[in-house]
């Protein structure tokens, strides 16, 4: 049975996690990915670690679903054999520097001469235009620039980065997957290809857009708030006496009465501060004051049963060694493991989608640096490849 993009060929000149989180979704939808790489594979992907038998798990799990190949675009004989694997391609992702994959002779007029209907996609930090278009950007900066890090961290305590790393690599790339998607669609109507721009800051705002929306609307700075939501309360984390934290969220004035009686306090809910959401969010230094020794008389498992039971929504903060094997995770295949050739047996993220008429996967690890050269330039019908494979 077909895959939603089987037929679709994607040249993927990326680098880091952005492009190439992006390029190995679109290969999941059945893409044939050609991961193109300088001499050596990618430097930025290789320094980070921990490792897998000397191999970046970075550069390992953001490269399933492709095929690995090496050329040196600085060199006019391997250009041109990337200009020719262009010519049968689909979609062209970059996430370089801007003004790098110009300067490899691979801008957006060259590459739409050789193929007009090109998908290509420019994926940079802060975008093209503007005092630091020329700047190159990771997670962390990118968090600080965009406004993450002020209303992340303990209440009436500093700003804070968020802890996963790549929290706004992997939107910005599922941003990119998106636009792919969209870009095709477009041109079966049209027959058209087209450039496409993404950035980073772009992606990380739109992350923040309710906190945007509290800010447009009140003229205030939204502050950090710890586990706390802004909008509702309770809707925190509390500590319970066998020191795990429990996710509690009263989302409405329905819920209110009934998580006052799992909580053994009914009295509660009749108090005037706490008697509708927006006093219980004014309030709410008072209302956490008397919730958080309560929590803490029983443990996590009892409040979950009782606040379960008044339908009140509820979850314990898990550790990834507790996910990992819980029956929710393994029975959606949300956790799978693959064979690979060179590392072993690898437990990875599943797939994120799950399509009834056209199945994706299954997933495949990609592969060392230039692995496939010779494979796919002779299925391309590129002969002369000598450049590609010789001495450099």
């Amino acid at each position: 049975m077909a895959k939603p993009l089987d037929g679709i060929r994607v040249f993927d000149l990326t680098v880091a996690a952005v492009g190439p989180w992006a390029t190995k979704l679109l290969g999941a939808m059945g893409a044939d990915v050609i991961k193109v790489e300088a001499p050596g594979g990618d430097q930025l992907s290789h320094a980070v670690p921990p490792r897998i038998k000397g191999d970046s798990v970075l550069y390992i799990s953001a490269n399933h679903n492709k095929r690995m190949i090496e050329l040196d675009l600085k060199r006019e004989a391997d250009r041109a054999i990337a200009l020719k694997i262009v010519e049968k391609s689909d979609v062209f992702v970059n996430n370089m520097r801007p003004g790098a994959v110009e300067r490899l002779g691979l801008a957006y007029d060259v590459v739409a001469q050789v193929n007009p209907r090109i998908i290509y996609v420019l994926a940079s930090a802060y975008g093209r235009n503007g005092p630091m278009a020329a700047e190159a950007g990771v997670d962390p900066t990118v968090q600080a620039f965009c406004g993450w890090c002020s209303i992340t961290g303990p209440e009436a305590g500093r700003g804070e980065m968020f802890r996963h790393l790549a929290h706004i690599d992997l939107t910005t790339a599922t941003t990119i997957t998106q636009a792919v998607l969209e870009a095709l669609i477009a041109r079966e109507r049209t027959g058209q290809g087209q450039r496409i721009e993404i950035e980073m800051l772009a992606a990380a705002m739109a992350l923040q857009t309710t906190r945007w929306a509290e800010f447009f609307a009140t003229g205030m700075q939204p502050r950090p708030l710890g586990s706390a939501a802004s909008t509702t309360a309770p809707h925190q984390v509390f500590e319970c006496e066998d020191q795990r934290f429990l996710a509690v969220g009263v989302e409405r004035d329905e819920q209110w009465p009934g998580f006052c009686r799992a909580i053994k306090l009914p009295e509660l809910s009749a108090d005037p501060r706490f008697v509708s959401n927006p006093l219980r969010v004014k309030n709410r230094a008072a209302l956490t004051a008397i919730l958080q020794p309560r929590f803490k008389s029983k443990p996590a498992a009892w409040w979950m049963i009782r606040l379960t039971r008044e339908r009140v929504p509820n979850g314990p903060i898990m550790a990834f060694n507790e996910l990992r094997y819980h029956p929710q995770v393994r029975q959606n295949d949300q956790i799978v493991e693959i064979d690979t050739p060179h590392w072993g047996r690898l437990s990875v993220d599943g797939l994120p989608w799950k399509f009834s008429g056209t199945p994706l996967g299954p997933i495949r690890a990609g592969g060392k640096p230039g692995e496939h050269t010779a494979e796919v330039l002779a299925e391309l019908g590129i002969s002369d490849h000598s450049a590609a494979t010789g001495p450099k």
